[in-house]
């Protein structure tokens, strides 16, 4: 099943850098143009430069982002600001965040190389839809840097933890990284060569499968680029770097698992009638309305307990139509849905709540079919569950649409029925910094 191997890693000199958490970054794909600027002032070597540098107005083919940052790579290695591991190892990875109730958690896994299969395999399994649109400005990091920046994050199944209870006399030792992050999460690294570990760690996971959780751009293109390389060189026996990418491994039945969701604002319909699309959703929906003052904290927070509380029962979306009003839109009948998909498609996805709103609201109520989802043409995509009230009443929205997470258990039965979610499902909390190790593709 997967194959796990340990590497040398690229990572900050510490020696030459004050303060790690001047250089490290979230995901390149939440980074806003207001962080991307902040990154920038922050350090002259912050990893932003990499894997999302800025774009100028003259740029061409040849001098744009993607080789500025080729450019940064090369140069930060020449002047040891960036310096390579002297062993293979696998590297421990806690995050320590704190929850809503005040008590903390720390979710635990390690990043190490894993190699490229094809999803057809079996061995690596995706749940979520991607877009053209990132997978290309992916492979073009990647051919001009030859390098993995960021961990894809994965999951596997260990109901015994038993690589959690391995790797704890590892953390005994001061972790060679320690960085709080804007959030206030705390991240530390260990490296770690000892070879009967890592050989315990290779055994246990080449008989499971892996769920990527996040960065299905990602893998998708590692897989791309890997067949660009392998066309390259006709003779490649496997082993090469570009076979393999940079992953991280936490246990799906590990502590420290926090999933949200990401909720959609819809802008820019042409035509559009609050008011007859309300009284159209009435026949697959019961509908109920609140009234809460957006930029009250308190009442929003409420808000997302009372709509995870409604999910409970049934199906439930919230809908945001501006000056406060918010709609709890609870589907009458599963079985709608099974209008909306093959026969052979799984429960578990045709009711899934965004499959409900991509399905049934966005394609059947609204005429946003999936080629306009995937271009975003009327849809953006917001994380944090307070942007999308302040997005519709400033009017950069008409409608903003509120989630309840997908269960873990509802994830794996999606990946492991070969089918994929709606893009932008799913993340899982908190995010892996970018700039913690780098793969570089000898």
């Amino acid at each position: 099943m997967a194959k796990i191997v340990p590497f040398r890693a690229l990572r900050y000199n510490l020696d030459q850098i004050d303060d790690a958490a001047t250089v490290v970054a979230p995901p390149y794909d939440v980074i806003s143009p207001a962080l991307q600027e902040e990154l920038y002032q922050r350090s002259p070597f912050n990893v932003v430069r990499l894997t999302l540098g800025k774009t100028n107005p003259d740029d061409n083919a040849n001098e744009n982002r993607y080789s500025r940052a080729a450019a940064d790579f090369s140069a930060w290695q020449k002047q040891g600001i960036l310096a390579r591991d002297p062993e293979s190892s696998l590297y421990l990875y806690n995050q320590t965040y704190t929850l809503e109730d005040g008590s903390s958690v720390t979710r635990k896994g390690f990043i190490a190389l894993t190699r490229l299969e094809d999803f057809s395999a079996g061995v690596v399994k995706a749940h979520e839809k991607t877009l053209a649109g990132p997978k290309t400005d992916r492979l073009l990091l990647a051919r001009a840097c030859h390098a993995n920046f960021s961990a894809i994050f994965s999951l596997y199944s260990d109901p015994c933890c038993a690589l959690e209870t391995l790797g704890q006399q590892f953390k005994n030792a001061p972790p060679a990284l320690t960085v709080v992050d804007d959030e206030g999460v705390r991240h530390c690294l260990w490296a770690v060569d000892d070879s009967s570990f890592i050989d315990r760690v290779k055994d246990l996971l080449e008989k499971k499968p892996l769920f990527i959780a996040n960065g299905h751009h990602r893998y998708e293109t590692a897989l791309t680029y890997r067949d660009e390389m392998r066309a390259t060189h006709p003779y490649f026996t496997g082993k090469e770097s570009f076979n393999y990418v940079l992953m991280y491994f936490t246990n799906m039945e590990g502590q420290g698992m926090t999933i949200f969701p990401i909720h959609r604002v819809i802008y820019n319909l042409a035509n559009f009638s609050v008011d007859s699309f309300v009284q159209r959703l009435e026949v697959d929906f019961l509908i109920s309305e609140v009234c809460i003052d957006t930029t009250d904290s308190t009442a929003l927070s409420a808000l997302r307990q009372r709509l995870a509380v409604a999910g409970q029962s049934r199906r439930t979306l919230g809908l945001y139509l501006g000056a406060g009003r918010v709609l709890f839109l609870s589907l009458r009948d599963e079985k709608c849905m099974d209008r909306l998909f093959d026969a052979r498609t799984p429960t578990v996805l045709r009711t899934l709540d965004v499959s409900v709103l991509h399905r049934l609201i966005f394609e059947q109520y609204l005429d946003i079919n999936g080629q306009a989802q995937e271009a975003q043409t009327n849809l953006r995509y917001c994380k944090s569950f307070n942007e999308p009230f302040a997005q519709v009443d400033n009017g950069e929205g008409q409608l903003a649409f509120l989630l309840n997470p997908p269960q873990m258990n509802e994830v794996r039965e999606v990946a492991n029925a070969g089918e994929k979610m709606p893009p932008k499902s799913i993340f899982f909390y908190p995010r892996l910094l970018s700039g913690l190790v780098i793969n570089p593709h000898d």
